[in-house]
């Protein structure tokens, strides 16, 4: 196999700064991306014509692509220059530290692996939710309203243990919504407790919220689109503010003490994201889940590769299984997934591992006094 660190980014934009995000990534000399499609959640005056619930959605589409860790800085300021992304309303762009594995070579020992990561190293938590379709707008208008950076919502479908279910299944919806937000690292445990009473995850099938270490962002703190008299919006004047006192200190929030008691989060976790051809996502989840891993979200996306030798094949659909999983259990895991075919022609995959800070979801266990 063969073992790289990596730095994995996610930008989202919208719709039309597309073809400039494009031309970007190959000016920095990325061979290969990941597209898929998402969703944004601003609020609106809510005077405004067939807008009940003063928010709107505006189509996305978001970018996934990673470079080796040494590249990353020199990477996120070319993008973040050519797009001009430090101006508020044209998208996020973010990096986290992460380990890619692909096949080829003969280690397959993944004990021996270096996957330390620092989950508290950086200024910047990515926290993100996952909860049945239709669910997301309770999150993702609860993080806006507390004044994070614009919500991306994505798609996809619930695998692996509900798979297992039998009949019941059919009463747990398949359809998934997944919420990412990023927030000041010193904002996330309080952040994640507020997502976790807007969107009800507190209660039974509802759904699950991690949060996990960024790097680098450049966020979109245009939140709401209105009407605006004054020569600056508040999202300019706290971007200079930010520049000035040199990070988002300065800006650290008190959040209600009491929630931070009552809830067990699950700790020393890691998210296993399994990128592999079309349809052959779900003997890969079957090999994990035999290994202890729980549910996994699916999402279908397409990879484009700018190589002139696969200009030919330079567009395929695949599938991104994306699961949470015990430090522990990751050895295990990789073993059955690998063992089950991964990195044969047929599945074409590629794991990459990143560190999970905490997680959270609905247990009968009694709330702490």
């Amino acid at each position: 196999m063969k073992i790289t660190k990596i730095a994995k980014f996610t930008c989202s934009v919208y719709k039309s700064l597309s073809q400039k995000v494009v031309e970007a990534l190959k000016e920095c000399g990325i061979n290969s991306i990941i597209t898929q499609r998402s969703s944004s959640i601003v609020s609106t005056d809510r005077h405004w014509i067939f807008n009940r619930k003063g928010v709107t959605e505006n189509i996305l589409e978001t970018f996934h692509f990673y470079v080796p860790a040494e590249d990353e800085k020199k990477v996120f300021d070319n993008i973040v220059s050519s797009l001009e992304l430090l101006q508020e309303g044209r998208g996020s762009l973010f990096s986290e530290p992460a380990v890619l594995i692909e096949g080829g070579g003969d280690n397959e020992n993944f004990g021996g692996l270096d996957f330390e990561f620092d989950a508290n190293g950086g200024n910047y938590m990515g926290i993100c939710a996952i909860t049945q379709r239709g669910k997301g707008l309770r999150i993702a208008k609860t993080a806006i309203d507390k004044g994070s950076c614009v919500p991306t919502i994505s798609y996809g479908i619930g695998g692996g243990i509900r798979d297992r279910m039998g009949l019941i299944r059919i009463t747990i919806p398949a359809e998934k919504e997944t919420i990412n937000i990023v927030v000041a690292n010193h904002d996330a445990h309080g952040m994640m407790d507020l997502l976790i009473d807007g969107g009800r995850l507190d209660r039974p099938g509802m759904g699950f919220i991690f949060s996990y270490p960024v790097n680098l962002a450049a966020l979109d703190t245009k939140t709401f689109f209105g009407s605006n008299r004054a020569a600056a919006s508040i999202g300019q004047i706290i971007s200079v503010i930010d520049s000035m006192q040199g990070g988002t200190e300065w800006r650290r929030r008190t959040f209600n003490p009491k929630n931070f008691a009552g809830r067990d989060f699950m700790l020393d976790l890691e998210n296993i994201m399994l990128v592999c051809n079309d349809t052959q996502s779900k003997e890969m989840l079957d090999a994990a889940m035999s290994a202890g891993a729980g549910g996994a979200t699916i999402s279908t996306c397409r990879e484009i590769s700018f190589l002139p030798q696969k200009e030919g094949a330079g567009k395929k659909t695949i599938e991104i299984s994306d699961m949470v999983v015990p430090a522990k259990l990751r050895v295990k895991i990789l073993t059955e997934i690998v063992n089950a075919g991964f990195f044969s022609n047929l599945v074409n995959g590629k794991i990459i591992v990143k560190k999970s800070a905490a997680a959270y979801s609905y247990t009968d266990k009694k709330r702490k006094s």
